[in-house]
C-alpha cells in the first residue's frame, strides 16, 4: 500500500508541475494580462508594415542618380574685345580645355520605356587662354558653370551579357546655366603687363543630347554610363579694368564678348530605383 500511495503522489506532482508550466489547464491569473500585450505588439507590427508598404508605393517609379565624369570643351567660336586704344582683338577656334563635371538627378519612370528627370550639375576647371589676332596680347581666365536641366530618356529593350541586364537609352534635355568667368589677366609677349578685367556671371539657355546604357547590378541599383554633348551658352568678361590691382575704371570695349561653352562628356553614375 505504501508503494502504491508513493506512485500516486508522484503522478499527481508531475501533473501539477505541467499545469504550472502552462502545459495543462492550470489557470494563472496573470495570463489574461499577457494576451492583450502580445496582440498589441502584433497589431503595431502589422500597422508599421502597412505604412512602409504605402510609403514605398508613393515612391514607386522614382529614382535618384549621382554622377561624375570628364568634360572636354569643343571650339568656343569667336571671342573678341577692343583694347583700351579701341583696336579690335579677335580670336578664332579656341577651346577651354578639359574640366570635370559632377551632378545629381531625381527622376521618374512614366512608362516602362520613358522617364523624366531633374538634373543639377557643376562643371569646373575650364581655362580661357587666347592669343589675339592683332598684337601679342594674351588673356587667361578660369571658367566654371552650374546648370539645371529637365531631361527626357527613352529606354530600349534590355539585353543580357554574362547574366548582366543592359538597357541602352537615348535622351536629351533643356535648361538654364550660370556661366562664371573669373578674373581675366593680360600679358604681352608672355610677360604680364598688370592689366586685368574683373570676373562676370551670366545666365544662359542650355541644352544637351545623350546616349548611354544602364548596367543592372541589383534589382534596384544600376551603373549608368553615358556620352553627352552639352551646349551651356556664352561666357562673358567684365568691363571693370584693373592695373596692378588698382581699378582704373570701366571700359565697355574691354569686356570679352562671345564664346560658347560646348562640351563632350563621358559620365558615370549610380542609379537607385525606389
Amino acid at each position: 500500500m505504501k508503494l502504491n500511495q508513493l506512485f500516486l503522489f508522484l503522478v499527481a506532482a508531475s501533473f501539477t508541475n505541467l499545469a504550472l508550466a502552462g502545459g495543462g489547464s492550470y489557470d494563472d491569473s496573470n495570463t489574461p494580462a499577457a494576451t492583450p500585450s502580445i496582440a498589441s505588439t502584433a497589431s503595431t507590427a502589422v500597422s508599421t508594415a502597412q505604412q512602409n508598404i504605402k510609403l514605398s508605393d508613393n515612391f514607386k517609379g522614382f529614382y535618384i542618380t549621382a554622377k561624375g565624369g570628364i568634360s572636354k570643351s569643343r571650339d568656343a567660336g569667336v571671342t573678341s574685345y577692343s583694347n583700351l586704344n579701341g583696336n579690335p582683338q579677335i580670336s578664332l577656334n579656341e577651346d577651354l580645355g578639359a574640366g570635370s563635371a559632377f551632378g545629381f538627378s531625381v527622376g521618374k519612370y512614366l512608362t516602362d520605356s520613358f522617364r523624366l528627370e531633374l538634373e543639377a550639375t557643376k562643371r569646373t576647371d575650364y581655362e580661357f587662354d587666347v592669343l589675339y589676332s592683332t598684337g601679342n596680347n594674351e588673356d587667361k581666365a578660369n571658367i566654371k558653370t552650374e546648370a539645371l536641366f529637365i531631361n527626357g530618356f527613352y529606354d530600349f529593350q534590355p539585353f543580357t551579357i554574362r547574366n548582366t541586364p543592359i538597357t541602352p537609352y537615348l535622351g536629351g534635355g533643356v535648361g538654364l546655366s550660370r556661366n562664371k568667368m573669373g578674373t581675366t589677366r593680360e600679358s604681352n609677349n608672355g610677360v604680364a603687363n598688370g592689366y586685368a578685367s574683373d570676373g562676370n556671371n551670366i545666365n544662359q539657355f542650355a541644352y544637351k543630347l545623350s546616349a548611354g546604357a544602364l548596367f543592372s547590378l541589383t534589382e534596384k541599383l544600376s551603373l549608368d554610363v553615358n556620352y553627352q554633348y552639352v551646349n551651356l551658352g556664352e561666357f562673358k568678361g567684365s568691363v571693370a579694368v584693373f592695373k596692378d590691382g588698382v581699378r582704373t575704371g570701366s571700359d565697355s570695349k574691354k569686356a570679352t564678348n562671345g564664346g560658347e561653352i560646348k562640351t563632350q562628356e563621358l559620365m558615370v553614375g549610380l542609379q537607385y530605383k525606389f
